[in-house]
């Protein structure tokens, strides 16, 4: 597409619709990085939950263990056996004290599982231990529990100690009391399954937990959760030796938090996009009243210029740049207005008939003398061809003897009035250079005929006066030709000239153009006889868009007879004067549907898509 094609209007909405677009989807992007960040700080937070609750599990079962074995500590068979380490038989009753509270149960029996009851000499050698609990362990204390006594001092053993620790048969919490009070005499160690505490971890945090060894067998909690309403978080349980041995998996219920987040996204979201929307419709808004508007008055008081309307103003209400503008515009139209009254005035001022011709044949100017030579207004003129004043010749060149560029060339030339009388004229052919294209001038004066009598006694110049005149206003008789004496939207033939001279075949489009047109001539001139009952003559007065000669007091209508026959049509046939011509005779058919109507109908559609093709080539 080219640029050309491109309004500002057009531009600006595009911008600030691409600029609305994105805001939405950054707005519903930012929106769910926002809900991602806010369920991860959730995980975060809930996961130090579970961290302090699975301490407070372990701290529970450490005061577990030690109440036990304060209370066995203190057992006077338990110190004399160590004060007799080598009085093999107290050994028995010893083992019957060890076993006592698998049997018989202790004070928080229900609070924790215990495992193991053992007996330490004060060097960390194992006494005795209980029959009773699990028999798999190692006949010795847990090392890191051996190397943590063998770092205290001698005041810090009497101290107990406690660890979490890894055994063949799993995971094992060991509390290790002295025996004896202050003055020690060795150390129970109470074993107990961690495991058993862990589901505790549920009803501190209030949320469904799942505990899973290391391993990855599944604990049985007896507790079920439903995943998409809930949030997994897991912590891992280490051994005090930093060894990994429970994955906690809590589930927090999102619900509440998803619906609360949704409800800030799309307020906040839709709060945007909202406040993104007005702010884009009132600057469209600004842009509309201020810049397209005005911009549009401009444009169009331009083209009321162009058409030559010197009646209109350009409207100079708007912004100081559109204001500015618009002043310098009025008052270059209004030098236009003046230097053109000026130079139309001199060249009526001419005996002389001065015309001016496009470069495919087109009427473009007739001072007043042309005019009463040839009986034409001058609303005519803009509907005149070369063929209708001079027969035969549709080009300068045609109707010039001798092409030569930049000189003027004199000869007699055959023309015809619009009441059919045909004289001759001496004619001066001059070429004007414009930045669009050359315009042929033409001075005549009439050698024969009535009119052409009457008109020569009022000449008193000679052709060469004439020529002379011509010469000294051509400089700005350019000027007028330069502003378009008729209108463009009346000269369709100037937007074909323009697309076909950009063509790659222009032979071919003009050959192909001219058919379109016959055809949509004969389709309109057949459906106008058959379903409206008029002739040719009919169609031509009552549209005025054809003119009506008088030859020998018979009406005749030469110009549109060209445009019924290849051969005879121009080589840039008026489009626009076509169309217009088909759109009448359907306009007046109404809406009944008949071969004819429905033939023209898609002759006239082949032609405006031809002229479309042809005007993209530009």
């Amino acid at each position: 597409m080219r640029i050309e094609r491109l309004s500002i209007k057009t531009l600006t909405v595009s911008i600030y619709a691409m600029v609305g677009i994105s805001s939405v989807l950054l707005s519903l992007l930012a929106g769910y990085y926002f809900k991602q960040s806010a369920l991860d700080a959730q995980i975060k937070s809930l996961s130090r939950v579970m961290e302090v609750a699975a301490q407070e599990v372990i701290r529970k079962i450490s005061e577990h263990n030690f109440e036990l074995g304060m209370k066995l500590g203190h057992n006077p068979q338990l110190i004399n056996v160590l004060k007799q380490p080598h009085d093999k038989e107290l050994l028995p009753r010893i083992v019957e004290i060890l076993n006592d509270p698998f049997i018989n149960g202790f004070p928080g029996f229900a609070e924790i599982n215990l495992v193991k009851l053992r007996l330490y000499t004060p060097d960390l050698e194992l006494l005795a231990q209980s029959e009773s609990g699990e028999k798999r362990l190692d006949n010795h204390l847990p090392s890191y529990l051996a190397a943590k006594i063998a770092q205290r001092k001698k005041i810090d053993r009497l101290k107990a100690i406690d660890a979490l620790w890894h055994s063949p048969v799993g995971s094992l919490f060991s509390t290790l009391v002295p025996v004896g009070g202050l003055r020690a005499v060795g150390y129970l160690e109470v074993v107990v399954d961690p495991s058993f505490n862990l589901p505790d971890i549920s009803r501190i945090t209030k949320t469904p937990v799942k505990i899973f060894t290391i391993t990855g067998s599944h604990l049985d909690t007896e507790m079920t959760v439903e995943d998409e309403i809930h949030l997994p978080v897991t912590y891992t349980l280490h051994t005090s030796a930093g060894r990994p041995v429970f994955r906690i998996v809590g589930y927090e219920d999102v619900s509440v938090l998803l619906e609360e987040m949704e409800f800030t996204q799309m307020v906040t979201s839709g709060g945007y996009i909202l406040i993104t929307l007005s702010i884009l419709s009132l600057a469209l808004w600004l842009f509309y009243r201020f810049l397209f508007v005005p911009m549009d008055r401009l444009v169009d008081g331009m083209q009321q210029m162009t058409d030559w309307n010197q009646d209109f103003h350009v409207n100079k209400r708007g912004l100081r740049e559109f204001a500015t503008l618009a002043n310098g515009f009025e008052k270059m139209a209004g030098q236009i207005r003046v230097r053109n009254s000026e130079l139309e005035r001199l060249l009526d001022l001419d005996e002389s008939a001065i015309l001016c011709f496009g470069e495919d044949g087109e009427a473009i100017y007739f001072n007043r003398a042309a005019l009463k030579l040839f009986h034409y207004s001058q609303e005519e003129i803009g509907q005149l061809d070369l063929d209708d004043l001079f027969p035969g010749a549709e080009t300068i060149s045609d109707l010039a003897q001798h092409a030569l560029p930049d000189q003027v060339q004199h000869q007699q030339l055959e023309c015809l009035a619009k009441n059919g009388r045909q004289f001759v004229a001496d004619a001066a052919i001059n070429p004007v250079k414009l930045s669009d294209g050359i315009r042929q001038t033409i001075v005549m004066q009439p050698i024969s005929g009535d009119e052409g009598e009457k008109l020569t006694e009022l000449l008193v110049n000679s052709m060469e006066q004439n020529e002379q005149r011509l010469k000294a206003v051509e400089a700005s008789l350019e000027s007028i030709l330069e502003i378009a004496r008729v209108s463009p939207s009346d000269l369709a033939g100037s937007d074909t000239d323009a697309s076909l001279n950009k063509g790659v075949d222009r032979d071919t489009e003009k050959q192909l153009l001219k058919e379109r047109v016959v055809l949509v001539m004969h389709a309109a001139l057949s459906c106008w006889e058959h379903d409206l009952g008029k002739n040719k003559l009919a169609l031509a007065e009552e549209s005025g868009i054809w003119p009506v000669y008088i030859d020998k007091s018979t009406p005749t209508t030469r110009t549109l007879d060209r445009y019924l026959h290849i051969e005879s049509c121009p080589n840039n046939p008026r489009s626009n004067r076509v169309i217009a011509t088909a759109e009448f005779v359907l306009q007046c058919v109404n809406r009944k549907v008949t071969p004819q109507r429905t033939q023209l109908q898609q002759a006239l559609d082949e032609l405006r898509l031809l002229l479309s093709g042809l005007n993209d080539k530009r």
